[in-house]
């Protein structure tokens, strides 16, 4: 090959990396970082999309676990990545709305630190009590904490977890008082209320699901704006005449801010895609997520909603990591 056919096919080759950057497709692998441990509920949603997300972008995508302080080592190594289209956090409320408001020194500001690219679904939460319990309703949940002040207590996957933080918001707007038990994740938070030794919590719908139709549960109410699909008959609060009491997790994808608006269409468009995948709806609904395509917009007008919702609790609980 002589000198001029080797400086053409090098020009050519610059010219083609040199659009397909332009054109919004990143050189490289995608990360897609999760901030918990592998084997989670997090991360086995985002492995359920990160399989579909290599043949819609032409680029291949490796979910990295980076676990540590509640989901906020992996969301500060996005936070700090260049906007380039190389790494994306597949995140929860947990680690990016209620940790950042329940600390003196927020970690970071989701809105001002990523570029919100769209929700991946919500997931459900329902107010559950042993089968054993002599409350039968959310009304005899009120009227036995009003009876009995301070003697009743509610478990939760940790302090400023989403159930934590949704229990919380219950005694606000019922308002009652009930002791916080904190536990170190969800197995044991429901074996101690299996076991009687707290009297109420909200667990999520997957996990309490199981147990419910068991007859080890009974399922008082949901705070879902909705009644849930598996359980029907199971009222909202705001069906009860809570009306300012709605509350859920929720899933979702992110880069770091600064994105260029082309490289976020991009990935917004390749994420709603894998979600109207039949079975990628199939495997989150499993796993109860209730899968919410949409666009960047919307879910930035979400979480500034969520954002303001829980720093307000956060502060009426006088609830505090730090």
């Amino acid at each position: 090959m002589n000198s001029l056919l080797r400086l053409v096919i090098l020009c050519v080759g610059a010219l083609c990396a040199f659009q397909a950057g332009a054109a919004g497709n990143p050189a490289g692998p995608l990360r897609l970082v999760v901030g918990f441990p592998p084997g989670g509920g997090t991360d086995g949603a985002a492995r359920i999309i990160a399989e579909k997300l290599p043949a819609l972008l032409n680029q291949p995508t490796i979910v990295e676990n980076r676990g540590g302080a509640g989901g906020t080592l992996g969301a500060l190594n996005v936070a700090r990545a260049a906007p380039d289209g190389n790494a994306l956090f597949f995140g929860t409320s947990a680690e990016l709305i209620i940790n950042p408001v329940t600390r003196k020194t927020a970690p970071y500001d989701v809105l001002e630190q990523f570029t919100p690219i769209g929700e991946v679904g919500s997931v459900s939460f329902v107010l559950v009590v042993p089968a054993s319990s002599p409350i039968t309703s959310v009304q005899s949940l009120i009227a036995r904490a009003k009876g009995q002040p301070d003697r009743l207590n509610f478990s939760s996957f940790g302090i400023g977890s989403t159930n934590h933080m949704i229990g919380e918001l219950f005694l606000s707007r019922t308002g009652i008082r009930a002791t916080h038990i904190p536990y170190q994740g969800s197995a044991p938070a429901m074996s101690a209320l299996l076991a009687n030794e707290v009297d109420f919590t909200f667990e999520s719908a997957a996990v309490a699901l199981p147990h419910i139709k068991a007859g080890k549960l009974r399922a008082l109410a949901t705070p879902s704006p909705a009644r849930l699909r598996d359980l029907p008959d199971t009222p909202t609060l705001q069906e009860l005449g809570f009306q300012n009491l709605a509350a859920e997790g929720w899933m979702g994808v992110f880069a770091p801010a600064n994105m260029a608006p082309d490289l976020v269409k991009r990935f917004n468009a390749a994420l709603n895609a894998v979600l109207q995948m039949p079975d990628v709806r199939e495997k989150l609904t499993a796993r109860g997520v209730d899968v919410s395509p949409g666009s960047a917009r919307q879910f930035h007008d979400m979480l500034a909603t969520e954002q303001q919702k829980w720093r307000r609790v956060a502060q009426e609980s006088g609830i505090s990591l730090d």
